[in-house]
């Protein structure tokens, strides 16, 4: 009889193991920014090691914006290492509202947005409210002049 009861919890125990636990919850492997939304490798995190290169020119937009908007406290180098990421200009500052409003760093942001997450689903990540922040973004576009006077 004892010998059937160790059975039983030992195969218990082995399916309990293979099953993770949180598998049925979206954001259970938070933390693993090495894999793109697939499972897959990403490889745009491959080049970590290499050295950010330095902002070489500094577009309009950038300049504009980080006038524009000052409580950003964002200098137009830091707007721009933004835009050398592959950001666009709307995504750009939803990044840079994201990352205020909820405390978190850019980078993080950029890489979820990266890995192909919407900024609807960070935001409610982050326990925002998306249609604030794409208001905030498009009234701040809309001030900003992104292309400069000829």
């Amino acid at each position: 009889m004892s010998k059937k009861i160790f059975f039983i919890l030992l195969v218990a125990c082995a399916v309990a193991a293979a099953v993770p636990a949180f598998s049925q919850d979206p954001y259970w492997d938070d933390f693993n920014f090495n894999r793109d939304a697939y499972g897959r490798d990403d490889a745009r995190d491959k080049d970590k090691d290499k050295k950010e290169q330095p902002v070489k020119e500094i577009e309009t937009f950038s300049r504009n914006l980080s006038r524009s908007v000052t409580y950003w406290q964002m200098t137009p180098e830091d707007v721009q290492a933004l835009r050398n990421k592959g950001l666009g200009y709307g995504e750009l500052v939803k990044v840079v509202l994201i990352s205020i409003k909820s405390g978190k760093p850019r980078d993080e942001i950029v890489k979820r947005r990266n890995r192909g997450e919407s900024f609807k689903k960070i935001c409610e990540r982050f326990g925002l409210d998306y249609d604030a922040v794409r208001a905030d973004a498009e009234k701040i576009l809309s001030e900003v002049e992104i292309y400069g006077k000829k």
